[in-house]
């Protein structure tokens, strides 16, 4: 059945929509509200990180999509497109009909998580990556419909899908906005708290003036009247110009 993972059901033309000449990008403006609530109330930002699973990966590869192209236009950012290595297990134990789907997977960066190549495991890597609170900010893109279902009940984990020719960004549950909002109100009220306990601040210590200093007494001295040249020694100099000035012809 299509949106089902590999050992129940996955197929090689899982989730294949109706082609067209591209694939058209979903409602930007309703995905730019949601990401704007991820970002608010679960620190979810650019560069995004989006984990992709088997499903997905074969969706891109019977449109001929890249990922790594199409979902930064689906998010308005950056956005990094990862994989869990039981996800590559499970698509190279699937033999020819997924080869492009598994030769992606592999150049994709992996994830260290639970799992294995065994029945199911791709599955339960994809949980463990973003359970208990989705510590590394991660968005999902699945075509399964089982683990859509599981990961709609977390809070905290943007979900994509692919919609005919679309990708689109699922809006928040509701719990999740109640539970987000919950808990900014709690922070709110524990701020509050702080505040209220918090004692004054203290006064600002009054800044020192800057002390004039005492003049220094020798400069505060009297100067000395030049004395009073005596009538010789006008004379005397007297003398010696006239005396300059008879020498001249």
């Amino acid at each position: 059945t299509p949106g089902r993972h590999a050992h129940k059901g996955l197929s090689a033309t899982t989730a294949r929509p109706r082609l067209g000449p591209r694939m058209r990008i979903g409602k930007k403006s309703r995905a730019r509200r949601t990401l704007g609530f991820y970002r608010s109330a679960f620190g979810i930002k650019q560069p995004y990180r989006v984990l992709v699973d088997g499903t997905a990966l074969q969706a891109a590869a019977n449109l001929g999509l890249d990922l790594r192209v199409e979902l930064p236009k689906v998010l308005g950012g950056r956005a990094e497109v990862v994989v869990t290595r039981a996800v590559v297990a499970e698509l190279r134990s699937l033999g020819k009909e997924f080869k492009s789907a598994t030769a992606t997977a592999k150049r994709l960066p992996k994830l260290d998580s639970t799992g294995s190549g065994q029945a199911g495991a791709a599955s339960a890597s994809v949980l463990s990556a973003v359970e208990n609170g989705n510590a590394r900010r991660l968005c999902v893109l699945t075509e399964d419909a089982a683990l859509q279902q599981r990961l709609a009940a977390l809070s905290g984990v943007p979900l994509l899908r692919f919609a005919r020719q679309v990708i689109v960004l699922e809006p928040p549950q509701r719990d999740e906005r109640a539970a987000a909002e919950g808990a900014a109100e709690e922070l709110a009220r524990a701020n509050d708290r702080r505040a209220a306990l918090a004692p004054d601040a203290p006064d600002a210590a009054p800044k020192k003036r800057k002390r004039l200093r005492e003049p220094n007494p020798l400069s505060c001295k009297k100067k000395k009247p030049a004395p009073a040249p005596t009538s010789s020694g006008a004379s005397g100099e007297a003398g010696v110009k006239k005396r300059r000035r008879g020498r001249r012809r």
